[in-house]
């Protein structure tokens, strides 16, 4: 049985960095990029609202020697709760917790500090590569599990798609989005994509070869990329729908040994840096995530990037928030 559950891990998350690497190219070739841009943290001249989520509890990515998955929960967990971050939303793969009682009792101590829990489809699905009614009968299988922990139906009809892949066709697109009028699911949209699986991958690699400068330089360097991403962000919604139009950003983590370690300073930096942290639940539900588009998706992308798209905005005002790809590849080896 472990190795079982072992290969679901490895099979599920070894597919999200060649996703998440196609995004980030997409939109590099759309948008005018100054590379040579520097960003520092430094706090922002006005408050800016943000709700975190998490992806993929009750486990995301492979497990690793230092740290073990029920402590990378208990992390987290004390981390938001001792830091008061109201409402975060976790969204659940169901085929975790398979015959596994420990994943089992990480949903159980999640739910018992108040968190809340979403639909995040049962095998972790990629729009992309199935059918619209194998996506639905997913949801449903997941569905089945999150009504044995949520308080409420309405809680777990919060939905939140793998790879943000919303639809490569028209039809898929509509089909699901017809299917969640129907029963009542709203989207949680993402509007700071963190892109946390690579870092965790190199952290992973850091911690397990003992370096402990290049660790603590890759931390400094997440940190500095989740404001990046911020600002990049909250310029373009404002670009979008004008100055005066206030919205709560929605940030997008996975359940990892990385944000186990980084979450209490991570925290910390958002509140010394004038960043509002605030209930995700009524960020998701801010108006300004239900608008649509009717237009496919190639790639799983944040909203606001999905807004300028559709209305053929080019966007020259700040710089992309680049990964720095050469260096992350290169660290720790």
């Amino acid at each position: 049985m472990k190795f079982k559950i072992f290969f679901i891990y490895t099979f599920l998350f070894a597919l999200e960095p060649v996703f998440a690497a196609d995004d980030a190219l997409e939109m590099q070739e759309e948008i005018i990029i100054d590379k040579n841009f520097k960003y520092i943290i430094k706090p922002f001249p006005a408050p800016i609202q943000l709700g975190i989520t998490i992806d993929d509890l009750p486990a995301a990515g492979p497990e690793v020697k230092f740290m073990s998955r029920e402590e990378v929960s208990e992390k987290i967990i004390k981390a938001l709760t001792d830091k008061k971050v109201p409402e975060v939303y976790g969204f659940v793969n169901g085929i975790l917790l398979y015959q596994n009682e420990l994943q089992t009792k990480i949903l159980k101590d999640w739910k018992s500090k108040g968190f809340l829990l979403g639909n995040h489809t049962f095998s972790h699905f990629d729009l992309k590569k199935v059918s619209s009614q194998e996506f639905i009968q997913d949801i449903e299988r997941n569905e089945s599990i999150l009504l044995d922990y949520v308080q409420t139906i309405p809680e777990l009809k919060i939905f939140r798609f793998p790879y943000l892949m919303e639809g490569n066709t028209t039809e898929k697109r509509y089909d699901i989005r017809s299917y969640f009028s129907k029963r009542n699911y709203i989207i949680a949209q993402v509007t700071v994509d963190s892109e946390d699986w690579i870092y965790n991958d190199v952290f992973i690699r850091c911690k397990n070869g003992n370096f402990e400068k290049e660790t603590n330089e890759l931390i400094e360097n997440y940190l500095v990329h989740i404001f990046h991403v911020l600002t990049y962000s909250d310029k373009l919604g404002h670009f979008i729908y004008g100055s005066n139009r206030k919205f709560s950003h929605i940030l997008l983590l996975h359940y990892n040994p990385l944000n186990a370690v980084i979450m209490p300073q991570l925290i910390d930096k958002f509140k010394q840096n004038n960043v509002k942290l605030v209930s995700a639940k009524s960020a998701i539900l801010d108006p300004i995530y239900q608008e649509d588009f009717p237009q496919p998706m190639k790639l799983g992308i944040p909203f606001f990037e999905q807004m300028r798209r559709a209305r053929k905005l080019p966007f020259k005002e700040y710089p992309f928030p680049y990964l720095n790809n050469s260096w992350l590849n290169s660290v720790c080896k």
